[in-house]
C-alpha cells in the first residue's frame, strides 16, 4: 500500500520502517493519527474523460495522484476506432465459428440462425455503434433419441 506523508509518496514500510503492521498494513486509525493517507490512483471518470498523473491532492481521507480531465476530440476518435475494430474482428469470428450452420444438413434452425448472421453483418450500421453488443446464437435443434 502507498502512503502519502509530508509530501512523500512511498510503500508504508519505507515511511514507517521501525513499526510492525498486520499484513493488511497499517489501520486507517494509525495512519490519521501519523497525518498520514492512503493513495488513490482511481478517480471515477466518464469514457470522455481520462486520469492524468498529478502531484498528490488529499480528499475524503485519500491522497489522489491523478486527476480527471476530458478526453481531447483526438483521442474520443481514436477510443472510438479502437472499439470499433474490436467489434468489427468480434463480429467477424462470429460469423465465420456459424458458416457451418448454412450447410444443407446442419441440424440448426435455418431461419433463425440466418437472422442471427445478417444482424451480425448489420451490426456496423446499428444506432449507437460501437457501443453495441454481438446479437445473442440462437439455439440448437435437439437430436431424437428414439
Amino acid at each position: 500500500m502507498k502512503i502519502y506523508l509530508n509530501g512523500q509518496v512511498a510503500h508504508y514500510k519505507e515511511i514507517f520502517p521501525n513499526v510492525s503492521f498486520p499484513v493488511s498494513g497499517p489501520s486507517d486509525e494509525f495512519l490519521a493519527s501519523a497525518g498520514a493517507y492512503k493513495v488513490s490512483m482511481f478517480r471515477p471518470h466518464t469514457a470522455t474523460q481520462k486520469l492524468v498523473p498529478c502531484s498528490p491532492v488529499v480528499e475524503n481521507g485519500f491522497a489522489y495522484v491523478v486527476r480527471v480531465e476530458n478526453k481531447t476530440a483526438e483521442e474520443i476518435a481514436s477510443d472510438t476506432a479502437s472499439k470499433a475494430s474490436k467489434l468489427r474482428a468480434a463480429r467477424d469470428k462470429a460469423l465465420a465459428d456459424s458458416d457451418w450452420t448454412q450447410v444443407a444438413d446442419a441440424p440448426v434452425d435455418k431461419e433463425a440462425w440466418a437472422t442471427y448472421r445478417q444482424s451480425l453483418r448489420d451490426l456496423p450500421n446499428s444506432d449507437g455503434w460501437p457501443d453495441v453488443s454481438l446479437p445473442t446464437e440462437p439455439g440448437f435443434i435437439s437430436g431424437n433419441s428414439d
